[in-house]
């Protein structure tokens, strides 16, 4: 058996205990806990110009829940974000 993850099975934070409801971070949040996103699709999909700044914003709030979102890239300007931990 191989463990992937301390946290695999850890119940992640509710959206609204973290962020004002409706806002940019709490609808990022939301649609990080479904799988990864690129910033395209933030920025087209989800109308959230300022991608790089809202996954640092959602980054910061889940540092104390010992999670975080990881950013890698793709290719030319594209950059996925996908929670961890």
């Amino acid at each position: 058996m191989t463990q992937t993850s301390l946290f695999t099975n850890a119940i992640r934070p509710r959206p609204e205990s973290l962020f004002r409801p409706g806002t940019q971070n709490e609808r990022l949040y939301r649609r990080l806990l479904e799988g990864p996103v690129t910033n395209a699709e933030i920025v087209r999909e989800m109308g959230i110009f300022n991608s790089t700044g809202r996954a640092s914003d959602v980054r910061e709030a889940l540092k104390p829940y010992l999670m975080d979102v990881e950013a890698r890239w793709v290719n030319k300007g594209l950059w996925q974000y996908r929670l961890r931990g």
